[in-house]
């Protein structure tokens, strides 16, 4: 492991932390960030299957070795800001996904206060699921629940001598080669150097290497040879090899070539620069090199596919596409995911011809593979590859790849998780064809969650297919949850809702202004008064209920004198704290009008003012509902009695003497009830 691996990945989180502060999740930034680091993790897992970051002042200890980052401003202020967020460790496990990047990203930007909501960072990078990465699992000099330990502060003498111990066997070992030893005693010296070698520091392993390296090169062809036949490719072997020249590993790849899993290894070691010197001879040695690879699953990295000739990427290309054809679904995921991610690479450098052709085969491998597993396993590859391609702008190439998705999902038999993830994949794409999908999963109970938060995602552009589909709906709680997704869709949608708050449908235009009333911006009040004078009675009270949610008091106020009793009973309502005593005063006459539900409200507001001015009118009120005996008659005498009292005027008691001989039995019980109250 290189020293520049370690502090290119931290240079990496430093970057990836400050874009965090700055970008939301799921932003097309944010995902790229977290496609490289997951680069960079990837490389240090090569040698570590878990491996631990503590962090010092100035100082960064990685398992066993020490990084001064004093002069690293961007490290050092990464550093900073996890400390402010007590963050002292990172511990990375292998399986390490995006998901699990994305959410360390957002813990390590997140605010104190949301921190301390969830108890702390590490418990809060716990809730959101993610098991590969420990914050805080190791102490300083103690790891916690795994098997790597950070070194404490006496750990620079103890590499020292391990180094010097290292010196001395590799010392050992050059001078047996120069005396001269049999092929059978080279292997055993070298297994016996290697194993000596496992078992000091990383560090003292990557500075002894190189040396390592020198005497193998001088080492006859023959005993080289030989040598690489037997050769157990552990850590401190593949930090050798690595530092071989192209010749020699030339020798070790035609000799290991039959072996998947080593040769795996070596080129996992080997650079791009060693490779691509080596690849015109590789072509002649192993003919069918691009198939090869392909078997072992290895794509070729960003670097090298840059630097092919034409015929050279289509001939990369050529093994994956045999994949797809395979019997085994294995394969033919490996084959998606592997042209996925090479027709993103190709975008990234210009090739949008080939990357186009990549795509349109992976169209239809993914609308006839029979597997579903295939499909949902291949997401993250996709995603990445339609992500590449909206940040060129090539509306082609992402059109084309939600195309199947709308397909896949209407076969029969897909398990329902598998439904969750393709349609959390298609609301992601925030592309406005996944709608019609979409739309018609609102039908399926178990999705709605999901479809809900997909069709968020797409915002404003979906507005106008909702609106269509809320207009055509029959079914009541259909149309609530295409009502409750355009609230969700927040202020994005008020410019589409504005543009048919005049709609020839009544239903609609109530609709459209109970969505505008919850989504809440008071601004665009004016462009409602419109409605002031709607013909529909339905569509003028759900104007006064957005109105008081608003608390827009100029719409309410305009409102008050409404022809529909129900209507000035809710404005009246609304303007409840807003109204002065002088506005109330000019409504009291309307007591002698028709009204019930309206009087209700202009009593309570009577009496909790204790607006003097109203008696006589109340009295009168009183006398008239004599008159009725329904239910909602005697609820208003009751109130209308409850203000009196309230109002507590000298000439209170007579009027109550006069209602206890009323004929109106229950207003007469009222008033009898009054008077003992009051003696």
């Amino acid at each position: 492991m290189h020293q520049t691996f370690i502090l290119d990945f931290l240079k990496e989180l430093a970057v990836g932390f400050k874009s965090a502060k700055s970008y939301p999740p799921g932003h097309p930034i944010m995902e790229k960030v977290v496609s490289n680091t997951l680069a960079q993790i990837s490389k240090i897992f090569a040698d570590y299957p878990e491996f631990s970051f503590y962090f010092l002042e100035k100082t960064v200890i990685f398992q066993d070795m020490r990084f001064d980052v004093s002069k690293n401003l961007a490290v050092l202020s990464f550093i900073e800001a996890l400390k402010k967020n007590e963050i002292e460790s990172l511990t990375f496990s292998s399986g390490v996904n995006n998901e699990d990047v994305k959410n360390l990203y957002e813990v390590m930007s997140s605010s104190k206060l949301k921190l301390k909501e969830y108890g702390g960072p590490s418990e809060m990078l716990e809730a959101k699921g993610t098991q590969k990465i420990k914050i805080n699992a190791v102490k300083f000099g103690i790891q916690t629940g795994a098997t790597v330990q950070v070194a404490q502060e006496s750990k620079g003498a103890e590499v020292s001598v391990e180094t010097s111990d290292l010196q001395e066997e590799i010392e050992s070992f050059k001078k047996l080669l120069e005396k001269g030893i049999s092929a059978i005693e080279l292997r055993q010296e070298f297994k016996r150097l290697s194993e000596k070698a496992e078992g000091v520091s990383a560090l003292s392993q990557m500075t002894q290497s190189e040396a390592v390296a020198k005497i193998l090169e001088n080492l006859p062809y023959e005993h080289r040879i030989e040598l690489f036949k037997e050769l157990e490719l552990k850590p401190f072997v593949l930090r050798i090899l690595s530092n071989l020249s192209e010749d020699n590993l030339l020798e070790l790849i035609i000799t290991k070539q039959n072996d998947f899993g080593e040769m795996k290894k070596i080129l996992g070691v080997m650079s791009d620069d060693k490779f691509a010197k080596l690849l015109p001879i590789l072509k002649e040695k192993i003919p069918n090199i691009y198939e090869y690879l392909a078997q072992m699953g290895l794509l070729l990295s960003e670097k090298l596919t840059s630097i092919f000739s034409r015929e050279d990427l289509h001939s990369t290309i050529r093994p994956y596409y045999n994949m797809l054809d395979s019997q085994n679904a294995k394969v033919r995921e490996e084959g998606i995911k592997s042209l996925a991610t090479l027709a993103g690479r190709f975008i990234q450098q210009g090739h949008i011809e080939i990357a186009t052709e990549i795509t349109q085969r992976l169209v239809v491998a993914l609308e006839q593979e029979s597997v579903s597993e295939v499909v949902s396993n291949t997401l993250e590859e996709i995603y990445n590859l339609y992500n590449t391609a909206r940040l060129s702008n090539l509306t082609k190439i992402c059109d084309a790849l939600v195309e199947p998705f709308n397909k896949i999902l209407s076969r029969p038999g897909i398990p329902l998780s598998i439904k969750k993830l393709m349609i959390n994949f298609m609301g992601e794409t925030m592309n406005p064809a996944v709608l019609p999908a979409l739309m018609t999963f609102l039908w399926e109970s178990g999705l709605y969650p999901e479809v809900r938060a997909a069709i968020i995602k797409i915002g404003k552009d979906a507005v106008p297919e909702l609106l269509l589909t809320l207009k055509e709906a029959e079914d009541y709680s259909f149309r609530m949850k295409i009502i409750d997704i355009l609230k969700n869709i927040g202020k994005e949608a008020l410019d589409t809702l504005l543009k048919n708050i005049d709609a020839p449908e009544w239903y609609m235009r109530r609709n459209i202004v109970n969505i505008i009333g919850e989504i809440g911006d008071k601004e665009i009040c004016p462009n409602l008064e419109i409605l002031i004078n709607d013909p529909e009675d339905r569509v003028r009270l759900e104007l006064v209920r957005a109105f008081i949610k608003l608390e827009y008091e100029k719409g309410l106020k305009s409102l008050l004198k409404d022809s529909a009793i129900e209507v000035r009973a809710e404005s009246l309502r609304g303007l409840r704290k807003l109204i002065s005593n002088e506005e109330i005063g000019e409504l009291i006459p309307l007591l002698k009008e028709k009204g019930d539900a309206f009087h209700a409200e202009l009593l309570k507001i009577i009496g909790e003012r204790k607006l003097i001015e109203a008696f006589p009118f109340i009295v009168d009120y009183l006398r008239n509902l004599t008159l009725r005996d329904d239910q909602t008659a005697q609820g208003l005498k009751q109130v209308a009695f409850s203000v009196l009292i309230r109002l507590s005027l000298p000439e209170t008691k007579a009027v109550l003497e006069e209602f206890a001989n009323s004929r109106d039995k229950f207003l007469a019980d009222l008033a009898r009830s009054a008077i003992k109250r009051i003696g």
